[in-house]
């Protein structure tokens, strides 16, 4: 069986978005200092590195990500290949049919544009408005990407984040597609079990099936 990890590290000073929680990691026991073990702490935002965000992140009465099934984040996934797109738009699957996509209901998106991992980029491609409505009505649960959310780094009213949520669409952010070649795979990217969590970070890995 190979995997492909398609994680981002955490660790202290990894980019964060701006005005969040930084992710810090720190030694709080130290067996070459005579503790019995070794002992870190981790704190940090539930949205720093890959992550999912939960319904209840834009909709304060949707689901927080235990109430999330998991089998949602498990299961039949496809790389498409975005690179160089201004956006993302249905264009991107026109060689699919319907039956091709509805096969694959989870769709990561590799933009490569996300160039140096330890600075926090300021732009990215976005959706169309009408690409989530688009992706549901073709059987497309879940939508990732590489980079930190699928709104602008400005935007306030996170006009994408709402119609995805219209759409029953869940979300994955900043995710590692570096390498990853478009095609088929088994996503395997579970959250946390955090009562009330908002999100969560993920160990994201594609199995490889061919």
């Amino acid at each position: 069986m190979r995997l492909i990890d398609i994680s981002r590290t955490l660790q202290t000073g990894a980019p964060h978005w701006p005005g969040d929680t930084p992710t810090e990691f720190v030694a709080t026991a130290k067996m070459s200092e005579g503790s019995s073990c070794n002992v870190g702490r981790l704190s940090l935002s539930v949205h720093n590195g890959t992550h999912a965000d939960a319904p209840y992140h834009y909709n304060p009465r949707g689901e927080t990500v235990e109430m999330i099934a998991l089998d949602r984040f498990v299961g039949p996934a496809r790389v498409i290949d975005a690179r160089g797109r201004a956006g993302l738009s249905p264009e991107l699957l026109a060689s699919f049919s319907p039956a091709e996509i509805a096969a694959t209901p989870r769709l990561l998106f590799r933009t490569d544009r996300w160039t140096d991992a330890d600075r926090f980029p300021t732009d990215w491609p976005l959706l169309e408005p009408t690409f989530p409505a688009w992706l549901a009505a073709r059987g497309v649960g879940l939508i990732g990407l590489d980079v930190p959310s699928v709104d602008a780094l400005q935007s306030r009213e996170l006009p994408i984040h709402q119609a995805l949520d219209a759409a029953g669409i869940l979300i994955v952010e900043n995710l590692d597609l570096r390498g990853v070649e478009p095609g088929c795979y088994e996503l395997i990217a579970l959250p946390l079990k955090l009562r009330g969590g908002d999100g969560s970070p993920l160990r994201a890995v594609l199995r490889v099936t061919g």
